[in-house]
């Protein structure tokens, strides 16, 4: 047979060499004679294998890039970054289904739009795709919203120039979301287009179940082994308690016994009158006895806290800690960030109770900011007072404490908001001891914060 003509290269100028004329087709014996294909047949067809090849080699990429990963928003970004090239779009955003009852799905990425607007859209989109997601779970174009419940929905995804949402299964639970926008040049999607998104979204949607699984055993790890030392700390408060309050006691059971003693000796109590005043001063004497003990067993299991300071880098320790907290933090649907500064000279400070002090900022920010916050390490130099600090600073974007409240913020036993300590718990005592191991650290522990627009806790140490 004749080989057919490439489409895709040009033609022969005026001064080429001429062509040589193709042979006449001819046909095996017992065979029809068949003519070569159309060039734009052949130029489809090509365009057609060069798209299934690109698909492949995205879905080849997806799948070697998609591990289990501590961060869902890392996840986040690498899907949208590859659906977008395999696509040909520029426009896209990815939603998750909070596992805590939360109404609308949060946003976790979006990339050619607006953040506030993309949130937007999956509060307002939120509740008709999954219910339809649930009901039928294919891909969605923006076009099919065209009953009553998603008529608002619609209009935002035509403003937004959004064409499809596609949901994100596995087993069939449905995970979350995808927006798409419009391919770039390239014509509507096709059924090549569809089925490669649908075959991504498959694999997408078992890494993200395999990473939430992995991030809920480590996050679940990490409270045990803090419930463990938490155990330790609270033997240790538990013995100082018990020391206090036996000094406090103490000095009142003493008058006690030593009046019941005067009364017994020198006033000469009728028989009746002595038998009460004797077994008073009994018992009186067991509880000092059974004090004494106590005394002595608190004493026993009392160390208190030792500092151990040493000059090191700050920053190893505390990326340690961000890799160890972030699957727990960004499986609360929260994102956690850290950032240092190179070159940040030795800084003085207990390792340990450095780490205590960023856990329990961090641990305030989690619970008093809603999902879909961001939260942040960051580890700078900075000067006050004629000196050099390295600051550890732990910020978000929640809700923020109000001005009469800052007064109060380090206190013992206190926290900002009645009502939000009895939503997520807690004694009030983590800020309060964590000022208390800064200064003895020779540092400073401080807070800055608007109603609103989110809190900041600055740890200033001195540079070694």
């Amino acid at each position: 047979m004749p080989s057919t003509p490439d489409p895709f290269v040009p033609r022969p100028t005026e001064t080429s060499l001429p062509e040589a004329p193709e042979p006449p087709v001819t046909a095996a014996p017992g065979r029809p004679v068949t003519a070569p294909p159309e060039p734009d047949a052949t130029g489809h067809a090509l365009r057609l294998v060069a798209r299934r090849e690109h698909e492949l080699l995205a879905l080849s990429e997806l799948s070697q890039e998609l591990t289990i990963s501590l961060d869902l928003y890392g996840v986040a970004d690498l899907v949208l970054f590859n659906l977008m090239g395999q696509l040909g779009t520029a426009r896209a955003a990815l939603w998750l289904i909070s596992e805590h009852g939360r109404s609308a799905p949060v946003l976790l990425r979006s990339h050619g739009m607006d953040r506030r607007t993309a949130a937007a859209l999956g509060s307002v989109c939120g509740g008709w795709l999954l219910e339809r997601f649930t009901r039928e779970p294919r891909i969605v174009p923006a076009g099919e919203m065209t009953d009553e419940p998603a008529r608002a929905a619609a209009l935002l995804a035509r403003r937004e120039s959004i064409e499809l949402f596609a949901p994100i299964l596995t087993r069939g639970e449905v995970l979350g979301f995808l927006a798409i926008g419009p391919r770039l040049g390239a014509g509507s999607y096709g059924p090549v287009e569809l089925q490669g998104l649908q075959t991504s979204l498959g694999m997408v949607g078992v890494a993200l179940h395999n990473t939430k699984l992995y991030n809920r055993l480590l996050e679940n790890n990490r409270q045990l082994r803090l419930a463990n030392e938490n155990l330790m700390e609270l033997d240790r408060l538990k013995s100082e308690f018990l020391s206090n309050v036996n000094h406090e006691l103490r000095t009142p059971l003493t008058v006690v016994i030593a009046s019941l003693q005067i009364v017994i000796e020198t006033e000469k109590p009728a028989p009746e009158s002595a038998e009460f005043l004797n077994a008073a001063l009994g018992e009186a004497q067991n509880l000092k006895g059974a004090l004494e003990k106590l005394l002595d067993f608190s004493e026993l299991r009392r160390n208190g806290i030792e500092l151990h300071l040493e000059s090191a880098d700050v920053i190893e320790p505390l990326r340690r800690y961000y890799e160890e907290r972030l699957p727990g933090v960004t499986q609360g649907l929260r994102e956690l960030a850290f950032l240092a500064e190179p070159d940040l000279p030795p800084v003085r400070f207990d390792r340990q109770r450095l780490l205590q002090i960023v856990d329990a900022l961090v641990d305030n920010a989690v619970k008093f900011t809603p999902e879909g916050s961001r939260i942040g390490i960051e580890v700078s130099r900075a000067e006050r007072g004629g000196r050099s600090w390295a600051r550890i600073t732990v910020k978000d974007d929640g809700p923020g404490i109000a001005p009469d409240h800052m007064s109060t913020l380090f206190e013992s036993f206190s926290q900002v908001d009645g009502s939000a300590t009895r939503r997520v718990g807690g004694m009030g005592l983590g800020l309060a001891m964590a000022k208390q191991l800064a200064e003895r650290m020779d540092g400073t522990l401080t807070a800055a914060s608007r109603a609103g627009a989110g809190s900041a806790f600055s740890l200033d140490l001195p540079l070694a």
